[in-house]
C-alpha cells in the first residue's frame, strides 16, 4: 500500500478557528489493528468472567447439593436405626406368637437374616464425598439389604403362624369341648363306663354321659359340624347326631324338641334342641355321647381341653 496521507478537519459551530490533523494510511492500519486487538481482549475477559461466574454458581450448587445429600444421609441413618428397633420388636412378637401357637421359635442367626456374599455398592454415584461418608453409605446399603431380608423372613414366619393358628382354631372348633346343655345343675347322673341300668337293673357299659336338667333347657352343639340325624331314634327318643371333622361324632338323645334338620351346618354353641325325657328314659336329662372314628370316648376328656 502506498504511503498516502489523510486529513481530518474539525469545524466548530462557535466560529473558532478550524482545526485539522493529517495522518497516513499506515497509522490507520495500526489503529484499526489496535481496535481489533482491544476488542478481542475485552471479549476474552468478558467470556472468562461469565465462565468463572458460571463455575462459581455450579460450585455453589454442587456444595449445596452435597450438603443436602449429607443431611439426607444423616436422616436416613436415624430412620434406619428406628426401623431396626421396630424390626427387633416384630421379631420379639414373632417369638411370642410362635410360642403361643406351639411352634418352634427361630434362633437369633435366622432372625438376623445375614446377607450372603458382599453387597454391591456403586461409589461412583456419590463422587465428591469423603471416605468416611462413603463408608457410611456402604454400611447403610448393607443394613438396608439386611432389613429387606429380615422383613421377608418376618412375612414368611407370620404366614406360617397364621396357617398354624387357623389350623389349631379349626381343630378346636371341630372338637367337642363344650358342655352340651345350658342348665343350672351341671350335674351328671350317670357317667361314662360300667353301670347298673336304671330300668333293667343289669350291669352294662354306658358309652355316654347323662346330664340332668329341666325340661326345655337349651341343648347346644359341642363343636362345628353337619347334622346327620334329626329324628326319633328308638330308645334315644328325639335325637340329634352331628358329624364333625377329624372323625368326631356327637349324639344328643331324649330331647323334648329338635331345632335343626338333617344336612344343616351348625357352629359350636348353636342351639340344636331342648332337653326332655323322650324314648327310654326315667327322667328329664340329656344322653350325650361322643364317638371318634367309630369308637366311643369319654366326653369329659374332651371337655377338659
Amino acid at each position: 500500500m502506498d504511503n498516502r496521507f489523510f486529513s481530518l478537519i474539525i469545524v466548530p459551530d462557535s466560529g473558532n478557528d478550524v482545526k485539522y490533523s493529517s495522518f497516513n494510511s499506515q497509522f490507520l492500519v495500526t489503529m484499526f489493528g489496535l481496535l481489533i486487538v482491544t476488542f478481542f481482549v475485552c471479549l476474552f475477559f468478558i467470556i472468562g468472567y461469565h465462565i468463572k461466574l458460571r463455575q462459581e454458581n455450579n460450585y455453589k450448587t454442587a456444595v449445596q447439593k452435597k450438603q443436602e445429600l449429607i443431611a439426607r444421609i444423616h436422616k436416613s441413618e436415624d430412620l434406619l436405626s428406628s426401623l431396626s428397633i421396630k424390626v427387633d420388636d416384630i421379631q420379639r412378637n414373632d417369638r411370642a406368637y410362635r410360642l403361643y401357637a406351639s411352634m418352634r421359635t427361630l434362633d437369633s442367626d435366622m432372625y438376623r437374616a445375614g446377607v450372603g456374599g458382599r453387597v454391591i455398592f456403586d461409589s461412583s454415584a456419590f463422587s465428591g464425598l469423603s471416605k468416611e461418608m462413603l463408608a457410611k453409605m456402604e454400611r447403610m446399603t448393607y443394613d438396608i439389604t439386611a432389613l429387606d431380608h429380615q422383613a421377608a423372613l418376618g412375612r414368611t414366619s407370620l404366614g406360617e403362624v397364621q396357617v398354624k393358628i387357623r389350623k389349631d382354631r379349626e381343630i378346636i372348633d371341630n372338637t367337642p369341648t363344650l358342655w352340651p346343655a345350658f342348665t343350672p345343675y351341671l350335674s351328671i347322673t350317670s357317667g361314662f363306663g360300667n353301670r347298673r341300668h336304671p330300668i333293667t337293673g343289669r350291669y352294662h357299659f354306658h358309652d355316654a354321659l347323662d346330664i340332668a336338667g329341666r325340661r326345655g333347657d337349651k341343648i347346644i352343639a359341642a363343636a362345628d359340624g353337619v347334622v346327620t340325624c334329626a329324628e326319633w331314634k328308638g330308645n334315644l327318643g328325639q335325637c340329634v347326631m352331628v358329624q364333625h371333622k377329624y372323625g368326631y361324632e356327637t349324639i344328643y338323645g331324649h330331647l323334648d324338641s329338635i331345632g335343626v334338620r338333617k344336612g344343616q351346618k351348625v357352629k359350636k354353641g348353636d342351639v340344636i334342641g331342648a332337653m326332655g325325657a323322650t324314648g327310654r328314659a326315667t327322667g328329664v336329662h340329656l344322653h350325650y355321647s361322643v364317638n371318634r372314628n367309630g369308637q366311643s370316648i369319654n366326653p369329659r376328656m374332651l371337655m377338659q381341653l
